[in-house]
């Protein structure tokens, strides 16, 4: 079952208002029961995998808080129950790979559970907190079964954090009209950029990466482009959708992504982008490491691993292995050259407001187009046709192709391209008045009546509009 699928159109709003109607005592078990139902569609194979998990979590963080005064025993259970789900993760995910590595085909293959990466993610967080002393362990399985499989995040994140979610789950409110209203819109707005925008862009996406031998540079870019905006829509639109169903329920969950595209540094976009994972991996690799407190080699270096590992997390592929050494190489690049770019800056002849103004647009399409040209090894099938893609997109590219460049040859069709341009424009406007406003929902709903309900309408007709687009897997499943 998926957000985008019919069987959640009558899963969602049965288990919400059966959880509301059952008496206030028995609602944390209907939402494990409704957690488990949820995740029993993708089979029940993985769901036993999910439940063994989440068992041997909770024993783990009874004996790390039995252990608490034992330093070494205490470390002892942090590493064993660590070092068992990170096997785990790698058989899953990582054994082909690395027997490819070896020069042997794997003896078996299995199926990736969805959304293991997530919640084993979430595991070793909550273990590694409770090991820290920063939360205690928690003795309600009920309880700790719910902060794991939780139905809203469970597939794609966000990856939650226990000392944020274990408390909401102790003490879940009631029925509350304006808090449902703006979980709805949360949910109406992801579906907008996952149904008209994001299903759109893959068309395109697909035709040009498939074909990109027959096409100029100009298409090339086109393609690359797209790839980045569809995939900050699809992926933006399941963490909205999970923060607006979580919202409905009366649960907060962390916000994933913030304007990325608006950002000025690549370090800065990857603030912006997948905040849950980049905290993650920050507060669990990053810091432990060394942080930025060992000199400033030592900083570059594990920033470089940290990016490689989070490329890693995304797949068992030597595409995304390269795709997250490239971002963090490029962000090291950029942090030694900053001083001297700041220095240029500074000689330029040009003063005023509007010239900075200038310069910030240019940092802005800059960063997008560094974290455009890191997006084509994400999306290639092998560092074969990356390096392929990127070699055309430079050698055929000029002006005379670009006058035979014309877009009405994406796959689209002219109703579906106008509706794709229209949209993303409509998602430009949204993101200006979040990058100035904050939350746009919140600011959104204190709008008069007619304005609210012809958005309604306006956003309920686009995705209409789409449903011939088809309900595409979100991007994020695979990994």
């Amino acid at each position: 079952m998926v957000f985008n699928s019919i069987s959640f159109a009558f899963f969602f709003p049965i288990s919400v208002l059966l959880y509301y109607a059952v008496p206030k005592s028995f609602r944390r078990g209907w939402l494990l029961i409704v957690s488990y139902i949820f995740y029993l569609f993708q089979g029940p194979a993985p769901w036993m995998l999910l439940v063994a998990a989440t068992l041997l979590s909770f024993m783990a963080g009874l004996l790390l808080e039995k252990n608490s005064a034992d330093t070494r025993r205490k470390k002892l259970v942090l590493l064993a129950s660590v070092l068992v789900f990170l096997a785990v993760l790698f058989t899953f995910k990582y054994f082909g790979f690395f027997m490819g590595i070896l020069g042997y085909s794997a003896p078996f293959s299995l199926l990736l559970p969805v959304g293991i990466s997530f919640y084993l993610f979430q595991i070793m967080g909550y273990l590694i907190d409770v090991y820290r002393g920063d939360v205690a362990a928690e003795h309600n399985i009920l309880d700790y079964a719910l902060f794991v499989s939780f139905f809203p995040q469970i597939l794609s994140g966000p990856i939650g954090r226990a000392g944020k979610l274990l408390p909401q789950f102790k003490v879940l409110p009631d029925a509350n009209y304006e808090r449902i209203r703006l979980g709805l819109f949360r949910m109406l707005w992801g579906y907008f950029l996952k149904l008209v925008i994001a299903s759109r862009l893959t068309i395109v996406v697909d035709l040009i990466f498939q074909n990109y031998m027959d096409l100029n540079g100009w298409y090339l870019i086109i393609g690359a482009l797209a790839f980045s905006i569809q995939i900050y829509c699809d992926f933006a639109s399941y963490s909205i959708l999970a923060v607006g169903a979580a919202e409905v329920l009366g649960i907060k969950l962390t916000e994933n992504f913030r304007q990325p595209f608006f950002a000025l540094t690549l370090d800065e976009i990857w603030r912006r982008w997948h905040i849950s994972l980049m905290s993650w991996f920050k507060e669990y690799v990053y810091i432990p490491l060394g942080g930025s407190r060992k000199g400033i080699f030592r900083k570059y270096l594990n920033i470089i691993i940290v990016f490689t590992l989070s490329g890693l997390w995304h797949g068992a592929d030597w595409t995304y292995v390269v795709w997250g050494f490239l971002s963090g190489f490029l962000q090291v690049v950029g942090s030694i050259t900053r001083p001297f770019r700041a220095r240029m800056f500074s000689l330029m002849p040009f003063k005023g407001r509007w010239f900075g103004r200038l310069h910030r647009i240019w940092q802005r399409v800059a960063t997008l187009c560094l974290f455009t040209f890191t997006a084509v090894f994400f999306n290639a099938e092998s560092l074969a046709v990356a390096t392929g893609y990127l070699s055309r997109m430079v050698r055929h590219l000029s002006f005379n192709e670009l006058l035979s460049t014309s877009p009405f040859i994406l796959g689209l069709g002219h109703l579906n391209l106008f509706l794709a341009i229209f949209a993303l424009a409509v998602l430009l406007c949204v993101d200006i008045i979040r990058e100035r406003k904050g939350d746009v929902a919140v600011w959104f709903l204190k709008k008069k009546w007619y304005i609210r309900w012809g958005a309604y309408y306006f956003l309920v007709i686009f995705i209409l509009l789409s449903a011939n687009i088809g309900a595409a897997r979100f991007i994020y499943f695979q990994f």
